[in-house]
């Protein structure tokens, strides 16, 4: 990480900063966070329901290492990847709308 010893004082109306603290606090970021990756033109994208996503993904990998461990120890010797599959699936068409949605918070993110 860089070391951010550098400061900047900029002056805004009570407005202004209100809006400012309104799109950080959209995009999840602090307000320094959200400014610096404005001016530097960087892309600012949110989504809800991201960690519901990363959890079901996390189970399902929790759910296939223990038939990989079950298969090491030859306790199984064939699985069948089909409730998987379509757990797989079932996640990914609930990501899908979102990725679709994800739009920038403001214009000034782009």
């Amino acid at each position: 990480m860089p070391n951010k010893s550098k400061r900047i004082d900029i002056r805004v109306s009570e407005k202004e900063l209100v809006q400012i603290d309104q799109q950080a606090s959209k995009a999840k970021m602090s307000r320094s966070e959200y400014l610096i990756a404005v001016v530097l033109n960087k892309e600012i994208t949110v989504f809800d329901g991201g960690k519901e996503i990363a959890f079901q993904l996390s189970k399902i990998g929790n759910n296939i290492n223990q038939y990989k461990i079950l298969a090491h120890q030859g306790k199984i010797q064939t699985v069948y990847f089909d409730k998987f599959i379509g757990e797989v699936q079932a996640v990914w068409q609930s990501l899908s709308p979102l990725i679709n949605e994800t739009k920038p918070t403001s214009e000034w993110g782009r």
